[in-house]
Parts: C-alpha cells; sequence; structure tokens
C-alpha cells in the first residue's frame, strides 16, 4: 500500500486536494492496483488452505484405516481370549467334576465291605452280583449291588469326562499353536 501511495503522489505531488472528484479518482487508482493484488493474495490462502485440508484429510483416513486395523487385531485377539478362556474353563470344570465324582466313589466304596467292592477286574454283570457267594452262604446285597451299580455309573462319567478333557487339551494346544 505504501509503494501505492507512493507512485501516486509522486506523479501528482502537489498534497491533499479539497475537491471530491479528485479523492473519487484516487479511490479508483488505489482499489485498481490494490483489488487485484488483494485478490490474488486471497486465492493463494484459499488454495494454500484448500491443500492444507486435502492433507489434513488424507492424515485423518490414514488414521482411521490404522485404527481400523489396530481394532480388528484387537478384537482378533480378545476372541482368542475368550475361546482360550472358554476352553480352560470347561477343562477345569470337568477336572473338578472328575474331583467330586472320585470323593463320592471313595465314600460309597467305604460303606460297603471290602470283599464286595468291585475290582478292576471284575467281568460280573450286575445280574450275577445279586446272589454272590460270600464263604459258602447265600447273601443277599441289594443296598451293597446298588452301591456296586453307582460305583460302576461314576467309573463311566469319570472316563467320559476324562475323555472330553483329554479332547479340550487337544483342541488348547492346537489353539497355541495356530497363535
Amino acid at each position: 500500500m505504501l509503494i501505492v501511495f507512493s507512485f501516486y503522489f509522486a506523479k501528482f505531488h502537489n498534497g491533499f486536494s479539497d475537491t471530491k472528484g479528485d479523492w473519487g479518482t484516487f479511490g479508483d487508482y488505489v482499489g485498481g492496483i490494490l483489488n487485484p493484488v488483494i485478490a490474488a493474495f486471497a486465492f493463494y490462502l484459499i488454495a494454500e488452505t484448500y491443500k492444507l485440508q486435502i492433507k489434513a484429510y488424507d492424515l485423518q483416513k490414514t488414521e482411521l484405516e490404522e485404527t481400523r486395523k489396530l481394532l480388528k487385531v484387537s478384537t482378533d485377539a480378545q476372541n482368542d481370549q475368550v475361546k482360550l478362556a472358554a476352553l480352560t474353563a470347561l477343562f477345569n470344570s470337568n477336572l473338578t467334576r472328575i474331583g467330586l465324582l472320585k470323593s463320592e466313589r471313595i465314600e460309597l466304596l467305604n460303606g460297603i465291605p471290602a470283599y464286595l467292592r468291585p475290582q478292576a477286574t471284575d467281568t460280573r454283570s450286575n445280574e450275577d452280583l445279586t446272589d454272590f457267594d460270600a464263604g459258602g452262604e447265600q447273601v443277599f446285597l441289594k443296598e451293597s449291588i446298588h452301591i456296586i451299580k453307582k460305583v460302576r455309573e461314576i467309573n463311566g462319567e469319570i472316563q467320559s469326562l476324562t475323555n472330553k478333557n483329554n479332547e479340550l487339551e487337544q483342541q488348547i494346544v492346537d489353539f497355541l499353536k495356530e497363535k
């Protein structure tokens, strides 16, 4: 602006005028020179602002994509933890149930005489047990037979739970190998 005023006063160096027409001419001169310069500068600033917005948008887009990737990794990790926790909880639940069944079996076996307790090599059916001969005397063993049947059921359930735990253990091992 100082340059524009300097040129004007250098050309028309007669000082400030009292006439309105001179002031209108001066205003047209200043506006005609400065308006294109200011408009060009404003256009430049708008273009730079637009460039900055595009860079900011690209940066936000990149950050958003990275955030999505991290959230996916985090979600997958959490899902894996939930699956592993579920397998482990089921495994532990089965172990607890096996322990309770073994305790129940011990209590039942302690309630019958030792000579009536089923052995691992016992191949007698439940019907054969009703006519068990102890020392040559015929003994009706209804209560003991009920206990022996219950022990067999418990043994079957323990075996079933043990098999399930073996499968769960293999699933846990396979799962950990994948990760």
